[in-house]
């Protein structure tokens, strides 16, 4: 595919940009993206094998989720660096052992944004400072309960379901 031209839609924390595109066989047709900076979810485990979930009010779906700890790099920063410092903000946690386990593309049809994902071990306690628009509750939930959470229909988050599997399928969990 080739672009022919471009125009930003909207700017904000997100940008909306529509293409033109040019497909090999001469075709043209329009294509809009979010542009997203990237992000981090985090599955954060305590030494007594305890899950650590949030419970926050998602404006874009109007209801309160359960999810793992997540967020948005910030310029320049890490995967690692953003990673830890969500875990600071949103459970007041910090993690001696932070696991990578790959990256997700959580709606490539619409968004460019690319998720890494960690699982987090030998937490210990740091202040929580969570972000000015963010009322988070944690929550500890046992394996049972999370696969509870999943059967029942209490966790939808994609991230966080993809998370679990993952770590689930590489032996973290």
């Amino acid at each position: 595919m080739k672009i022919v031209s471009s125009q930003v839609l909207y700017e904000g924390k997100l940008r909306g940009v529509r293409d033109v595109l040019e497909a090999e066989d001469g075709r043209r047709f329009r294509h809009e993206t979010i542009e997203h900076p990237g992000a981090v979810v985090i599955l954060p485990i305590r030494d007594d094998g305890a899950m650590l979930f949030v419970e926050q009010y998602r404006h874009s779906v109007r209801r309160t989720l359960l999810e793992l700890p997540a967020g948005t790099l910030e310029k320049g920063e890490s995967p690692q660096v953003c990673a830890q410092r969500e875990l600071q903000e949103e459970i007041g946690m910090a993690a001696r052992d932070l696991i990578a386990v790959g990256t997700l593309l959580p709606a490539p049809g619409f968004c460019n944004e690319e998720q890494h994902i960690f699982v987090a071990k030998g937490l210990f306690p740091s202040k929580a400072t969570p972000d000015d628009d963010e009322s988070i509750t944690v929550v500890p939930l046992q394996r049972a309960e999370v696969d509870e959470a999943i059967r029942s229909g209490r966790l939808v988050d994609a991230k966080s379901l993809a998370l679990l599997m993952r770590a689930q399928v590489g032996g973290l969990v």
